[in-house]
């Protein structure tokens, strides 16, 4: 069977789209608060705070978030995924000692009753290493009958309840010495071989990468709200659970939470339609995949058929007429909730609609393939699913699965829907427009959330991993969580990964985070995903500085730098968030000389030239407010090393640079990247007056902003002139960005030096990464 489906053309803008539905208006009683995740991968100790609605992990490559949401996904799902691998290596010694152990013994570990005490001891030890996972619900009274297996008192009235899922290969001490004489036999063969070998297996997690079937059980405990993060005490780390503790039944977790995943590789790719035909076998289009995946879990509609015969034949004729009808009514309510990310636009495809093209010898084994038509009055001019953009088809691919995930939640095999739906997406944007990137995850909640009043008690929370900026800030701050990699604090401990609430950055300073939010959107910045940032003062030191750093430091270039164009005068506003960030950082700024001047019966202060002023003052509020914060304006030009670089509670590190006394040009002071570019450069702009054209042989006249300064440099010999005219200028209309840009093709054959004030920071930043392993 093959059969097509059409969208209205008239789909919700995206505005509309984003208004909250009826079943917003009541909040669920329950809502998870938080997961704190331990012994898994890199997130030794971990803990992530859940937005109510949608939370979004942002962070560097290779920091943990990927981590976060399979740690999720391996606790929550019915078929567990773990690996040796995925247990830290902050535990791996121990388990090696423990094997070790087992070894060393004389007798069989089955049959040593002797030291029972410490077998259970050993026991203890081994699920301690393993990784664990402890989930906290913000409960209310209407949620009681959800949470009631998993609260620790009879006098509860809502509140916190905590549960902690564990990964145990063993179930208790007896079964620990199996393992142990498994492991034993399992190393005999090689135990007397060469260690410089891989003869399997080498330790107990080679051990356990052969059989992974050992890492299967999940076993859930009752943790007392008393001690837990939700308290208001607010624990900082996970609390021990009792060795006597009893785990509670995991089938009940699956009434409380319903996790669904869907990963960044998904297998989403061009269908090559040409090379296909339309016998038994070939793969249905994305989109239709995803149709008929709905229709046989959640429709009731049988997609594949043993045999055939003459009665069948003859039904399948008679039932052709209806069959149309029948698949669009029982599809349409979806295909319409598929149009909330945004699709179809104005000039996509049109609307859908469904042609069955029924094969007897096939019937119904054939995919469902989706046609489209960019004229809906044009019945008979329908193009296939495949010939449409990969991007169209991902975001059809994308928005049905969340309905199927949304379906199967309300639909449950057995019992009830769950109370809380997590729906965790990993990076969509490698698969989505950069269009629809911004308003996903706003568009993705809603298309999740159940509709209509009667299911207002049940919660849906959506967990985003991204890379994208565009994602990111489409969303609040409140919804940002930053994962960052922490070094190893001492010798023989291992890296580690933190999460940290962007909510908490700015704690009741509301303006300064809105400020930044609206900065972040404005600018599209990486710097929540990147290694290390650089903020210039302006257009100019964005423009250049990019290309100084490509030609002077290769190595540094190739590292994933975030650069903010944000001046003096605000650059400390986002003090707060570079100092939870915590990454090596370069603020390029101006001096900013300015003296008192009376203007009427006001003092104001004016910007002024260094030279020959007195009772001068830095005007730049970071400076000033942040760091160094130096008394005397004179001290700008002679800083110390301590003068240069601060560094955060956290450890965080920030290089401060700005215009010092340039030693080529009579040490004259320039307040600005372009007066120290000059001054640092004079014989370069001087040779620029004596250029020839090489076709023409004709001396080259020099306009605009680069022609201003070269005829300053060529009028103005002497450098304390020309530090003056240099700034006067800059002051009347100079157009910096138009110098800087007439500058770009001069770097690659042109000796034009880079300010030392710059040059300097730069190199600090290098020094910084590479000290941070991130070689340079």
């Amino acid at each position: 069977m093959q059969s097509s489906v059409e969208t209205p053309v008239d789909a919700a803008p995206l505005s509309e789209s984003l208004a909250p539905s009826a079943a917003s208006a009541v909040s669920p009683p329950i809502r998870l608060a938080c997961a704190e995740v331990g012994n898994f991968r890199r997130l030794t100790q971990a803990r992530l705070d859940f937005d109510d609605c949608t939370t979004v992990l942002v962070g560097a490559n290779n920091s943990g978030k990927t981590s976060l949401l399979i740690a999720l996904r391996n606790f929550l799902s019915e078929s567990p995924g773990f690996r040796a691998f995925d247990i830290s290596l902050s535990q791996w010694a121990t388990l090696r000692q423990l094997a070790e152990a087992w070894e060393a013994l004389d007798e069989d570990p089955t049959t040593d009753t002797k030291d029972a005490d410490s077998w259970e001891q050993q026991h203890q030890q081994l699920l301690a290493c393993m990784p664990f996972i402890d989930l906290w619900f913000d409960a209310k009274d209407g949620a009681y009958h959800y949470v009631a297996p998993f609260i620790t008192t009879l006098m509860w009235s809502g509140g916190a309840v905590g549960l902690r899922l564990r990964l145990e290969p063993t179930s208790d001490a007896n079964d620990l010495r199996k393992l142990a004489w498994r492991y034993r036999e399992a190393r005999a063969p090689v135990r007397k071989l060469a260690k410089k070998g891989h003869a399997w297996p080498t330790d107990l997690l080679d051990y356990w990468l052969r059989h992974p079937t050992d890492l299967r059980r999940i076993q859930a405990y009752r943790l007392d709200p008393t001690k837990g993060p939700l308290s208001p005490v607010k624990a900082s780390a996970p609390q021990p659970l009792p060795p006597s503790s009893q785990p509670v039944e995991l089938a009940l977790l699956r009434q409380l939470i319903r996790v669904d995943f869907v990963p960044a590789q998904r297998g989403l790719g061009a269908e090559d339609d040409e090379t296909r035909s339309e016998s038994t076998g070939a793969r249905p289009g994305l989109f239709s995949s995803q149709l008929v995946k709905f229709a046989r879990q959640h429709l009731n509609v049988s997609t594949s058929a043993h045999g055939q015969s003459e009665a069948l034949v003859e039904a399948v004729a008679n039932a052709q007429a209806n069959l149309d009808e029948r698949i669009f009514e029982a599809l349409q309510p979806a295909m319409q909730d598929v149009q909330i990310l945004g699709y179809p636009g104005l000039h996509d495809p049109q609307e859908m609609h469904f042609r069955t093209r029924i094969q007897t010898a096939d019937l119904l084994a054939h995919g469902t393939a989706i046609q489209y038509r960019n004229d809906k009055t044009a019945l008979d001019e329908s193009l296939p699913e495949h010939s449409i953009g990969l991007g169209y088809q991902n975001l059809q691919s994308l928005s049905f699965m969340l309905v199927s995930f949304r379906t199967a939640r309300l639909n449950p095999t057995q019992g009830t829907p769950a109370a809380v739906h997590l729906v965790m997406v990993e990076e969509p944007e490698a698969h989505l427009h950069v269009q629809v990137q911004r308003c996903f995850s706003a568009n993705a909640h809603a298309l999740l959330c159940p509709n209509g009043t009667e299911q207002s008690h049940l919660r849906t929370q959506l967990l985003i991993s991204t890379h994208s900026s565009h994602l990111a800030h489409g969303n609040s701050f409140t919804r940002l969580r930053y994962v960052k990699r922490t070094p190893a604090s001492a010798a023989g401990a291992k890296a580690s990964t933190r999460v940290i609430n962007l909510a908490d950055v700015f704690g009741s300073d509301v303006q300064t985070r809105v400020f930044a939010e609206r900065y972040f959107q404005v600018q599209h910045t990486d710097l929540l995903f990147a290694d290390a940032a650089v903020f210039v003062e302006g257009t100019a030191e964005r423009m250049l500085v990019p290309l100084f750093i490509a030609r002077d430091l290769p190595a540094l270039d190739k590292k994933y730098l975030s650069f903010l164009d944000i001046g003096g005068s605000h650059a400390h506003r986002l003090r707060p968030l570079v100092e939870c960030l915590g990454i090596p950082t370069v603020i390029i700024t101006d001096v900013d000389p300015v003296a008192p001047q009376v203007v009427g019966k006001r003092t104001i202060k004016v910007a002024v030239c260094i030279a020959g002023q007195s009772a001068l003052e830095c005007g730049n509020d970071t400076l000033t407010a942040w760091h160094p914060k130096l008394a005397s304006f004179q001290e700008y030009g002679t800083p110390k090393a301590a003068d240069l670089e601060w560094t955060s509670l956290n450890g965080g590190k920030v290089r401060f640079a700005w215009q010092v006394p340039i030693p080529s040009a009579d040490g004259q002071w320039p307040s600005s990247f372009e007066d120290a570019l000059v001054l640092s450069n004079i014989a370069w702009f001087k040779g620029l007056d004596e250029e020839k054209d090489p076709v023409s042989g004709k001396k080259v006249e020099h306009r605009g902003a680069l022609g201003k300064v070269v005829g300053l440099v060529v009028d103005y010999p002497k450098p304390a002139e020309l530090a003056q005219q240099l700034h006067e200028t800059m002051h009347k209309g100079f157009s910096k960005g138009d110098f800087a840009a007439t500058l770009f093709e001069r770097f690659a054959s042109g000796n034009l030096a880079c300010p030392s004030y710059i040059a300097e920071a730069l190199n600090w930043l290098a020094m910084q990464l590479q000290s941070t392993g991130l070689t340079v």
